[in-house]
């Protein structure tokens, strides 16, 4: 606590000194957030040129993992920077080849995430975030424009995270995961050609633990940190790079040429110098001594097409190509005859598509397209938004991904003859605004599948036959009951209306309610904001996981009970400079017993962050 203060009044210190220095120069400081703005690939690929300025508000940025920015919509092992699943149904993007390895693929910036800024000005920002037991996460980035039409940048970011339970000591690992990227953005005076792309990398290591063994030691529980853990000495490994690039030619309006060129490469390994048996291990396909499992997926994808505009119209048709290869780490091995029997390793994916926007205006819009692989399986989505109601629908059918299929390593190894699954997912809503800025949303999300496949109560992949139904209904909402005082939250309740509920995990109800109180003071130089973040679910069957291949994997033994979550937090915003304070577990603080995020797997405990984020303009 004491150190956090000497950062807090540092920090304020120096940030009421910097917007000083802006006011007295205002005449010749002209740069900042109002002239640094932002356009991403989707607005060139939908010729919308309508820039979006820099988020400068305080609200909520105390959270900083990956779960709590997800509203617990995700969940992980209890700790930043682990293995990460989505707990309501998301449906692939993509219908061909995929890996399948998508535990750690959260923590990757996609092509989509990507903005492409006009700063007029040098624009860099640096941001942590400590947190307790030595917890933390950086980002560092950097643009720069020669021109008015030239701009590039870079990023870099880390999550570093010691252990929990059964700790050495400080800087005893846990996890690290670390990225970078570079991008850039050109464009001709006229903007008659155009050109952008982007490179990003993600490396994530991984120490697994297997979770909390409390029957090797009955004096120590769930919750003391010398708790014994199942495994010493595995540790998993998820490389992924992605080079991207787009360009296009204007005729016209009503007439652009486009390319879109994306080379995609995967790798995921698993290592154990000494597997432990029959206490965690049951099965040995390569070797007792040693555990030494590798899957790589690359992919190469060509799109080409046209587009243009014509009034309140978008259209856009084209041609794709994907070349993909799987590389199995023990694919020629003879166990479970899998050198034979497993799928093909290497293929050419034809699609033809396009997509279609329809704006009345920017508040009232139709939006969809349409992604055809020549070998049956399709994508079929869109779009509604009329101001206040919200909606999209997607149906598909996709393939199942590689290690659904086939999977060989030392500790688990199939081949399946899955069919194609189809999907339809619809999800909407309205905002009902009233007074300042209170607002109700009322919204639903329903979710049909045929022949799923999930991984059972053994890890290995079954495919559900028939259909099976998902319905998530609720609310968000913010209303201000006293001036600059706020409650702020959504509740959801989910049914599933097939036989095989367990296939499903998801808690019946999720709330979330922030309680907080927002001002703005000194004549808008003091953004703070300070209050209490709750979060409940039901209790539920939550998935564990399998650290051999990176999945998570439905069980009915170990019910994860309900539990509030609630943390303290303060948020600070002086000029460009930012810094949060944030308590964590108010309950854990009085009980002493947190919650479980999977199966012996335990969540946050009472525990202090705090950060900064300060952007630069010069």
């Amino acid at each position: 606590m004491l150190r956090f203060l000497v950062f807090l009044v540092t920090f304020l210190t120096l940030s009421v000194a910097a917007w000083a220095q802006i006011l007295d120069d205002s005449t010749h400081v002209v740069y900042g957030p109002s002239t640094t703005r932002y356009l991403r690939e989707e607005n060139i690929l939908y010729n919308d040129l309508t820039f979006t300025s820099l988020d400068t508000s305080a609200i909520n940025s105390h959270r900083w993992s990956l779960v709590e920015k997800s509203e617990y919509k995700k969940q992980d092992l209890g700790v930043s920077g682990t293995a990460v699943r989505d707990m309501y149904i998301h449906l692939p993007d993509v219908i061909g080849a995929r890996s399948g390895f998508v535990s750690y693929m959260p923590y990757f910036k996609p092509v989509d995430e990507f903005k492409y800024y006009d700063t007029k000005s040098p624009y860099s920002r640096i941001g942590a975030s400590i947190g307790g037991r030595n917890r933390t996460r950086v980002n560092i980035g950097f643009n720069r424009s020669d021109s008015s039409n030239f701009n590039i940048g870079i990023d870099y970011f880390n999550t570093n995270s010691d252990k929990q339970v059964s700790s050495k000591g400080k800087n005893d690992r846990l996890v690290r995961d670390e990225g970078y990227d570079a991008y850039l953005v050109y464009f001709t005076k006229k903007r008659r050609y155009l050109v952008m792309g982007n490179f990003s990398r993600l490396k994530t290591q991984a120490i697994e633990q297997g979770g909390i063994d409390v029957s090797s030691n009955s004096e120590l529980g769930y919750f003391d940190r010398d708790a014994s853990v199942f495994l010493a000495n595995a540790r998993t490994e998820y490389k992924v790079r992605n080079w991207h690039l787009y360009h296009q030619f204007r005729v016209n309006d009503g007439l652009q040429v486009y390319q879109m060129l994306n080379r995609r490469y995967e790798r995921n390994s698993f290592d154990d110098s000494a597997p432990v048996g029959e206490d965690f291990f049951d099965t040995f396909y390569i070797s007792e001594k040693v555990t030494a499992d590798t899957s790589v997926f690359e992919t190469i994808t060509w799109e080409n097409g046209v587009k243009g505009t014509i009034g309140p119209l978008f259209y856009s048709a084209y041609y794709k190509y994907r070349n993909y290869t799987f590389h199995y780490g023990w694919g020629e091995e003879d166990t479970l005859d899998f050198v034979t029997s497993k799928p093909a390793q290497d293929g050419i994916e034809h699609y033809i598509g396009g997509r279609v926007r329809y704006a009345f205006s920017p508040e009232y819009q139709l939006t969809g397209g349409i992604d055809f692989n020549l070998n049956g399986n399709q994508r079929l989505w869109g779009n509604i938004k009329f101001k206040g109601l919200e909606g999209k629908f997607v149906t598909q059918q996709y393939e199942p991904s590689f290690i659904e299929r086939a999977y060989l390593g030392n500790h688990d190894g199939w081949v399946n003859n899955f069919k194609t699954i189809k999907a339809l997912q619809v999800d909407g809503g309205y905002k009902f605004s009233f007074q300042k800025s209170s607002f109700v949303k009322p919204e639903a999300t329903f979710t049909t599948l045929t022949d799923y496949v999930y991984f059972d109560r053994e890890a290995t992949p079954q495919q559900l036959s028939g259909n099976s139904s998902i319905l998530t209904f609720g609310a968000k909402f913010r209303v201000e009951p006293l001036r600059n005082f706020y409650l702020e939250g959504e509740g959801l309740y989910t049914t599933i209306g097939s036989d095989s509920t367990q296939v499903f995990p998801i808690p019946d109800i999720m709330a979330n309610l922030n309680i907080y109180y927002h001002n703005i003071s000194y004549g808008g130089s003091l953004d703070w904001q300070i209050g209490i973040d709750n979060h409940w679910k039901s209790d539920y069957f939550a998935p564990d996981y399998r650290v051999t291949t990176s999945q998570y994997f439905i069980q009915d033994t170990f019910n994860v009970p309900s539990f509030l979550i609630s943390d303290f937090y303060l948020n600070i915003k002086v000029g460009h400079a930012y810094v949060f304070f944030k308590f964590n577990n108010i309950v854990d603080a009085f009980t002493k017993e947190s919650y479980f995020a999977a199966p012996n797997y335990v969540g946050k405990r009472a525990l202090v962050d705090y950060g900064f984020y300060w952007m630069f303009f010069d």
